[in-house]
């Protein structure tokens, strides 16, 4: 029996879990049309059209936090919604970001930058005050590469 297949087409996003230079987890507090609520979440976003994944990753880290890296490392990608999407969501770890100015979002975005104790990550992720999946994945593989290197950040 066949059925109609709805699917929606869209750009490849990016999701940057990213460490302060003391070792707090950089956030971004901002409104979610979606849920009509205010998240807690990594800073992410689009890909613009010939955009590396890497350099739209530290774009939208200082548009939406005022915070700047040197270098992202990879953490893999992930299909957003592989049901009704096409998209991959490429994951970055940002550390030592510094406080450079304000958020440079635009005009339709609300955003504040939120920082975090690593230790805090996995009760706010369990707890619902991190409830974005891609942000819940980007973190959960930013600490598992810090511990794994031997970095995981300063309480």
């Amino acid at each position: 029996m066949a059925h109609t297949a709805f699917t929606m087409v869209l750009a490849d996003w990016v999701a940057v879990a990213a460490t302060t230079e003391d070792g707090q987890i950089l956030l971004v507090r901002q409104h979610r049309h979606g849920v009509d609520a205010v998240t807690l979440e990594v800073a992410g976003g689009c890909i613009d059209p010939g955009e590396e994944p890497e350099v739209a990753a530290l774009r939208e880290l200082r548009e939406e936090t005022g915070y700047a890296a040197e270098v992202v490392e990879s953490l893999g990608w992930v299909h957003p919604n592989p049901a009704i999407q096409g998209n991959r969501c490429f994951l970055y770890l940002a550390r030592g970001a510094k406080h450079v100015g304000p958020p440079a979002g635009d005009e339709h975005e609300s955003v504040e930058p939120v920082l975090l104790a690593p230790e805090e990550i996995p009760a706010a992720t369990r707890d619902g005050r991190i409830s974005h999946v891609l942000a819940v994945i980007a973190l959960d593989r930013a600490l598992a590469w810090l511990s794994a290197h031997g970095q995981r950040p300063r309480p």
